[in-house]
């Protein structure tokens, strides 16, 4: 089964590269997702302005590259791309997920392209936002504005609130909106929050592959016994909590 999920929000800076790279990590081990071998990885960066995503190569364990490929999704022959990558890979895979870092500015490319022909690209390729939330109401505005244009794409999905902005109960606009109140309570949409390391190391990290993280350290030195303690504590929490996506069907 192909399961695609649209890493999405607001704008840059939010925390969707930092989330394309532990979703990488968590499928890449299945003593980390519960399945019983590794699912096969798509990775798209569809942010051609800042490529985040592809800027440093992944690997898998056993050191073979996962390619990342760069998608223009402004024009619908992106999309069409898209799918044609896809529904090849799964034809030799039983299981497999798509990651894409989508841009900031993904809304007005979906409307400049015929928005009835991405919607159904978008169904056939069991498409699943996973929005990430930081404390700004346009935030919230940005995801209605898509379901508006998109209501069976975005009937389901994962609101995930990035706790590099404040605390759980600091996210007031979302907390209180008739969008959570409604989906949530249907099941329709899940809220998860996403842990966070300290500003500084996080800032430092956020654009690196998970393996880089242990290879590289902090500001050019190793990382200590401490702070690979600390990786550790914050990749199980992360993956414990990402492990919540797989329970959510897609349409």
């Amino acid at each position: 089964m192909l399961r695609t999920y649209f890493i999405d929000g607001d704008k840059g800076g939010i925390g969707k590269t930092f989330l394309c790279h532990l979703l990488v990590d968590f499928y890449l081990y299945s003593n980390q997702n519960n399945n019983e071998s590794e699912y096969c990885l798509v990775l798209f960066d569809a942010d051609l302005v800042n490529k985040d995503f592809s800027t440093y190569p992944i690997r898998r364990h056993d050191g073979k590259l996962i390619p990342c490929f760069g998608i223009d999704l402004s024009i619908i022959e992106g999309w069409q791309f898209l799918e044609r990558k896809l529904l090849r890979y799964i034809k030799n895979n039983q299981s497999a997920r798509a990651i894409i870092n989508c841009p900031g500015n993904l809304l007005n490319y979906i409307k400049q392209c015929d928005s009835h022909e991405v919607g159904a690209i978008m169904t056939r390729i069991n498409m699943l936002p996973l929005w990430i939330f930081n404390r700004s109401p346009l935030c919230l505005l940005n995801l209605q504005e898509r379901q508006r244009l998109l209501p069976l794409n975005y009937k389901k999905g994962v609101a995930i609130l990035n706790l590099y902005f404040g605390n759980q109960v600091d996210f007031l606009h979302w907390n209180l909106s008739q969008f959570r109140n409604t989906h949530i309570t249907k099941g329709e949409w899940i809220e998860i929050t996403l842990p966070t390391l300290n500003h500084e190391i996080s800032a430092e990290f956020s654009g690196m592959p998970i393996k880089n993280w242990f290879e590289y350290g902090y500001n050019g030195k190793q990382p200590s016994m401490g702070l690979k303690l600390a990786f550790n504590c914050f990749l199980k929490q992360s993956y414990k909590t990402l492990s919540l996506i797989e329970s959510l069907e897609v349409i």
